[in-house]
C-alpha cells in the first residue's frame, strides 16, 4: 500500500513539473553519479599505483639504510675478534702459578686494554669482560672485568655456549638504556674458555648510524636477527601522525629480549609474524589490517651483514595523507565543474525548450478558435517535424471546419427535402387508394387486386426509410412483386416458400429478394410453360450462426461465361454490393447453374434478431 501511494505521489509530482526542470534535475543527476564514478574510480586506480609506488621506494630506501646502518657491524665484530686474538690480553688471563700481586697487576692491564679499545672504537657503549680468573682479586676502583657468573643466567649465555660469538640482546643497565651487544668467547693456549668478551651498543648508538636517512625511522623500525627474533624496536608508533621525527628519533625505547614480542599490546607484527610472513633472504612488504591504529604497511629490508635486516611499520592513514589532501582537491575541482556545467545545461535546456514553448502558446490559440495560427519552424529535425505537424494540422482543421459548413448546409438541404419527400408517398397512396375503390365500381377485379398488390410493394419497399427490415416483411415484398406479374405475364408462376419458423423475426436488408425474382421472370423463359420460383431460408451450422437464403427457379440458367464482377445488371449488383457494405466483405451473393436446369442464388446473411444487435451493425461495431 505504501509503496503504491509512493508511486502516485511521484508521478503526480512529475506531472507537476516542467520539462526544463526534470531535464536539468536529470541532467545534474546524472552527472554527479557519473563524476563520483569517475572520481572514486580514478581515486582508487591513483591511490593503489601511488601506494604501490610508494612502497617500493620506501622498501629501496630501507633496503639503503639497511645497508649503511649496518657498516658499523664490521667494527664492532672486528673489535670483538680483535680482543679475542691480542696475545697480550690472552696472556694476561692466564694466572695460574702468579700470585695476588701479580694478579692484581694483570686486571689492571686488562682493563687499561679495554679502556684502550673503547677510546679508539666508534660507536660503542661500553667493553666488559667477563672471567673467573680474577675472582680472587680484591677490587679497589671500578673496572670493566666481571666473574662469569654475572651473565651466566642470561637467556642468551646458552646461546653463547654453543657458538663462538653471537649478537645477544640485554637488559637495561643502570641509565635505564636499552642495550644491544656482541658478545665473544677468548681462549686460552689449550683451546678452553678463559673469558667473555661483551661489547655494549645503547639504542642511541644504532639510531645514530641511520641519521643520515631521515625518512627511516616513520613510524617503527624493528631490529631483528638473523632467526627474525626482534632484537631491538627504533622509533615509536605516534597514532595522531603529528609529532615529529626528530622527536621520535631521541626517544628511548626499552630493551626487548631475544625472541619476546614488541609492544604486543598495540601491534601484531612480532617475531612470531615475522618468521611466518617475512623470506628468508629477501626483502618486500605488505599490508595488514586489524590494528588498533588502521592498516599498517610492513616493509623488511634484505639481509645485512650477518643475516640481520630493518622491519619497519608505518600506518597507511599517515603514508597516504598527502594522496588523501589531493584527492580532494580533485573532488573540489570536480564539484566546481559539475556547477558550471549545470549552469551551462541549463542555458541549453532553456534554448532546446523555447519551442515546445511557442508550440504550445500557438495550441492554446488554437483552443480558443484561432485556426490561422501557426508555428516557426526550430532549428533542429525533431521540433521541424513538430512544428510542420502542427501547421498541417491546423490546415486540416481550417479545411474541415469549411468541410462541416458545407456539410450542414447540404444536410439542411437534405432535411428539407426529406420533409417535401414524404409528401408525396402519401400523395401516391391515396391515389393509389383512390383507382382502387374506382375499379370495384367498375367491378374490375383484377385491376383492383394489382392495385393493392403495388400498394403493399411500395409501402414495404419504402418502410419510412429504414435499411433493414423483419424476414416477414421482405417475404411479402416479394409475394407482392410475384402476383403483380401473375396477372400480366402469358405463362403461370409457382412461387414456394420454404421458411424456418424461428428466422421470420429476424432483420435482413430490404429489397434482396425481388430482384432475382425479377430476373428469373424476365430471363428464364422455362421451356414447361410455368416458372417455378423456391425460397429456402435457414441458418448455416457454424461458428457465426448466418442465415442463407437460397432462390432457385427453372428457367434457363446464367448466360455462358457470366460474372458477378462483370456483371451491368443493376439489381444483382446493388444487392450483393449493400449487403457488403452494411454486414462485410464476408457476407453477399452467389449465383450458379442448376444441374436440372435453372439458376441458384444463394445469399449469405448474418443472423440479426434485436434492435440493439441491429444498431450495433448500423453503427459498425460489429
Amino acid at each position: 500500500m505504501g509503496k503504491g501511494r509512493w508511486s502516485s505521489f511521484i508521478n503526480q509530482k512529475l506531472q507537476q513539473s516542467k520539462l526544463s526542470t526534470l531535464m536539468v534535475t536529470c541532467f545534474i543527476a546524472f552527472n554527479l553519479l557519473l563524476v563520483s564514478v569517475i572520481v572514486w574510480l580514478a581515486y582508487q586506480s591513483f591511490s593503489a599505483v601511488t601506494f604501490a609506488e610508494i612502497s617500493k621506494a620506501r622498501l629501496a630506501l630501507l633496503n639503503e639504510s639497511t645497508r649503511r646502518g649496518f657498516d658499523f657491524i664490521t667494527g664492532v665484530t672486528g673489535t670483538a675478534y680483535a680482543l679475542a686474538s691480542n696475545r697480550e690480553l690472552s696472556s694476561l688471563l692466564e694466572t695460574a702459578d702468579t700470585g695476588r700481586l701479580a694478579q692484581i697487576h694483570q686486571r689492571r692491564e686488562v682493563s687499561r686494554i679495554l679502556d684502550h679499545t673503547m677510546v679508539v672504537s666508534e660507536g660503542i657503549t661500553s667493553i666488559e669482560l667477563y672471567t673467573d680468573v680474577f675472582n680472587e682479586v680484591t677490587v679497589t676502583m671500578a673496572d670493566r672485568i666481571f666473574p662469569v657468573d654475572t651473565i651466566a643466567h642470561d637467556s642468551w649465555f646458552a646461546t653463547l655456549e654453543k657458538a663462538d660469538a653471537a649478537w645477544v640482546p640485554l637488559r637495561e643497565n643502570e641509565s635505564g638504556q636499552s642495550l644491544v651487544g656482541y658478545a665473544q668467547r677468548i681462549f686460552d693456549s689449550r683451546g678452553g674458555t678463559v673469558a667473555y668478551v661483551l661489547i655494549r651498543l645503547s639504542r642511541a648508538d644504532i639510531v645514530r648510524r641511520f641519521a643520515d636517512v631521515p625518512m627511516v625511522l616513520d613510524g617503527k623500525v624493528l631490529l631483528v636477527d638473523t632467526a627474525g627474533n626482534v632484537v631491538m624496536q627504533m622509533g615509536k608508533v605516534d597514532p595522531a601522525g603529528e609529532k615529529e621525527r626528530a622527536d621520535r628519533r631521541n626517544e628511548a625505547s626499552t630493551v626487548q629480549e631475544k625472541g619476546e614480542a614488541v609492544n604486543s599490546s598495540s601491534s601484531i607484527i612480532d617475531s612470531a609474524w615475522i618468521q611466518e610472513h617475512v623470506q628468508p633472504g629477501a626483502d618486500g612488504y605488505e599490508v595488514v589490517s586489524g590494528q588498533p591504529g588502521g592498516a599498517q604497511l610492513v616493509l623488511y629490508s634484505r639481509p645485512a651483514m650477518l643475516q640481520w635486516r630493518l622491519v619497519q611499520t608505518i600506518p597507511v592513514y599517515t603514508l597516504l595523507s598527502p594522496l588523501r589532501q589531493a584527492g580532494w582537491q580533485i573532488l573540489g575541482i570536480a564539484v566546481l565543474g559539475l556547477l558550471c556545467s549545470a549552469v551551462l545545461a541549463y542555458l541549453f535546456v532553456r534554448q532546446i525548450i523555447r519551442p515546445l514553448r511557442q508550440l504550445i502558446k500557438r495550441m492554446r490559440q488554437l483552443e480558443k478558435g484561432d485556426f490561422d495560427t501557426r508555428v516557426q519552424l526550430s532549428f533542429t529535425e525533431e521540433y521541424a517535424h513538430l512544428a510542420y505537424g502542427f501547421n498541417h494540422m491546423a490546415s486540416q482543421l481550417t479545411t474541415l471546419m469549411e468541410q462541416v459548413k458545407e456539410e450542414s448546409r447540404a444536410k439542411r438541404e437534405a432535411q428539407t427535402g426529406l420533409l417535401e419527400a414524404q409528401i408525396k408517398p402519401h400523395f401516391l397512396y391515396n391515389t393509389l387508394d383512390m383507382i382502387h375503390w374506382r375499379a370495384l365500381d367498375y367491378e374490375a377485379k383484377d385491376i383492383s387486386r394489382m392495385i393493392v398488390q403495388l400498394s403493399k410493394l411500395l409501402r414495404i419497399g419504402l418502410s419510412g426509410g429504414r435499411l433493414f427490415i423483419r424476414v416477414r416483411d421482405e417475404l411479402e415484398h416479394a409475394r407482392c412483386y410475384v402476383n403483380i406479374q401473375s396477372e400480366r405475364l402469358p405463362f403461370s408462376i409457382q412461387y414456394q416458400e420454404q421458411i424456418d419458423p424461428h428466422m421470420r423475426g429476424c432483420y435482413i436488408p430490404k429489397i434482396i429478394l425481388q430482384p432475382f425474382i425479377e430476373n428469373a421472370v424476365m430471363h428464364g423463359h422455362p421451356e414447361e410453360g410455368t416458372l417455378r420460383i423456391q425460397v429456402y431460408m435457414h441458418e448455416e451450422v457454424g461458428p457465426h450462426e448466418d442465415i442463407v437464403i437460397r432462390i432457385t427457379d427453372n428457367g434457363r440458367g446464367l448466360p455462358e461465361g457470366w460474372k458477378l464482377e462483370e456483371t451491368c445488371g443493376i439489381g444483382v449488383r446493388n444487392v450483393h454490393q449493400r449487403i457488403q457494405l452494411y454486414c462485410g466483405k464476408r457476407y453477399g451473393v452467389q449465383l450458379s447453374d442448376r444441374e436440372s436446369g435453372g439458376v441458384e442464388v444463394t445469399i449469405t446473411l448474418p443472423r440479426i434478431e434485436t434492435d440493439e444487435q441491429l444498431n450495433l451493425w448500423l453503427d459498425g461495431e460489429k
